[in-house]
């Protein structure tokens, strides 16, 4: 089992899920590289980054069950 804290250092590169260019371009873009990083984000903003569509909120949802840090966004 890995531990919640190594969890969020995780880089995104690092994850098994594989990525669309589009979504790796959307991360590189906005300088996200860690999944700490990415929870610091609350997903209802993630729709106000210009090119983030619902095409790309359906994949980093799809990530995030993918990785079961679900837990680790704030609602």
């Amino acid at each position: 089992m890995v531990k919640p804290d190594a969890k969020l250092q995780m880089q995104l590169s690092e994850s098994d899920f594989r990525f669309s260019k589009r979504m790796l371009n959307f991360f590189s873009s906005i300088e996200i590289y860690t999944v700490r990083q990415l929870t610091e984000i609350p997903l209802s903003k993630f729709t106000c980054f210009r090119g983030f569509k619902n095409q790309c909120m359906a994949e980093l949802i799809a990530f995030i069950e993918f990785e079961q840090i679900q837990n680790y966004f704030k609602k």
